[in-house]
């Protein structure tokens, strides 16, 4: 028995550590590990979240929505230590016979895990012999980069949030309504019927995603972090300037090597990465474009008197830039409950809600349950 509680010690120890450095040091994204972190947010996430869709009210809905990013966080770091000093307590109590009488019971074999992992040293329970001195050592340096690791990560968390959300706060068509990748489109085109400002403004999208490609696969707590501004969400804005791209290579000739192309690559390479990072499926039953709707959205774009494709050709094209994409947008917006649009700096405070009956009457039969 004695054996059995170091062997497993020692196991959850060393799977609590790779799992600190995997989450927060990710250099690869496949480690072939049962990850504790997916585990974590996968099962959390899947209570926490049908709550949420039971407030009816949308600011209470965003209120404790915004609050499962940062408040899973602390949770997972609290876990990770509880789970490493529960580890530590099972070593010392398989090993409890080097002590000198003062380890009578898993209590006091848990209080000084805690004691050594903190590195407080109070000194009321010392270890006998060499190897019990080692592992002690050991302990104390699992906490401290634990710790420091967490410690040092939270400025490159807030930094990668913050980044995200600026990106998303100049997205502006300089309308009064909900902004459309059409509506994006027409506002980036100037006066002179040049689009010089919407290719530059797809460079500087693609610049975004891979940033936060590199810092949401390596931090997938920050998929959960919403904004601090009503009608705007990092997958919503994404969809809206990724089907502005397509529709951008869809509708204007010889864009298919230029920054259009790039940004929606860009965001294909994204949300299907952070879809794989958190078991996330593509939607299968998602709803692909109507044609009376792309041929509204064409017959805006024409007076802009950009080069068009036949309408037949840009449909086609559209239709197959949507299907590399908008199956995992579905799912990722169905899962974190994101908003149905994305409304400018004007416009927020008018947004519309999300439609959530479905969903209410999906997980719990009937659409009208309040709290």
């Amino acid at each position: 028995m004695n054996a059995i509680a170091v062997v497993a010690g020692l196991a959850l120890v060393v799977w609590m550590l790779l799992d600190t450095f995997d989450t927060l040091l990710a250099t690869n994204l496949r480690s072939g590990r049962v990850s504790f972190t997916r585990l974590y947010y996968r099962y959390l996430w899947k209570l926490y979240r049908p709550i949420c869709v039971r407030l009816r009210r949308d600011d209470h809905r965003e209120r404790w929505l915004a609050r499962f990013g940062p408040s899973s966080f602390v949770g997972l770091l609290v876990l990770w230590v509880f789970l490493e000093i529960t580890g530590w307590s099972l070593v010392w109590w398989g090993l409890r016979n080097g002590f000198d009488d003062t380890l009578s019971s898993f209590s006091d074999a848990w209080y000084y895990a805690g004691v050594v992992y903190f590195s407080v040293g109070f000194g009321d329970i010392v270890p006998v012999g060499g190897v019990l001195r080692v592992l002690t050592v050991l302990g104390a340096m699992s906490g401290l980069a634990t710790l420091g690791l967490v410690i040092g990560f939270l400025p490159t968390l807030n930094a990668a949030y913050s980044a995200r959300e600026r990106q998303l706060l100049l997205l502006d068509d300089l309308g009064e309504s909900r902004i459309t990748p059409i509506s994006l489109v027409q506002a980036l085109v100037d006066q002179r019927r040049e689009a010089e400002r919407l290719w530059s403004t797809f460079d500087q999208w693609s610049a975004w995603c891979a940033d936060v490609y590199d810092s949401h696969t390596s931090l997938p707590m920050l998929m959960w972090f919403r904004s601090k501004h009503p009608g705007n969400s990092w997958i919503t804005g994404l969809g809206v300037v990724a089907d502005a791209a397509a529709a951008s290579v869809a509708l204007v000739p010889d864009t298919e090597r230029g920054s259009a192309i790039q940004m929606h690559r860009q965001a294909v390479r994204l949300i299907h990465g952070l879809g794989d990072r958190i078991g996330l499926e593509p939607k299968a039953d998602w709803t692909p474009l109507p044609e009376e709707l792309w041929r509204a959205a064409y017959d805006l774009v024409e007076p802009t008197e950009l080069p068009l494709r036949p309408f037949d050709e840009s449909y086609a094209l559209m239709c197959e830039m949507r299907d590399r994409f908008h199956p995992m947008m579905e799912a990722f917006m169905d899962e974190l409950l994101a908003p149905r649009g994305f409304w400018g700096p004007t416009t927020a405070d008018d947004m519309v809600a999300a439609p959530f009956d479905e969903l209410r009457e999906e997980l719990f039969g009937d659409p009208d349950l309040d709290i």
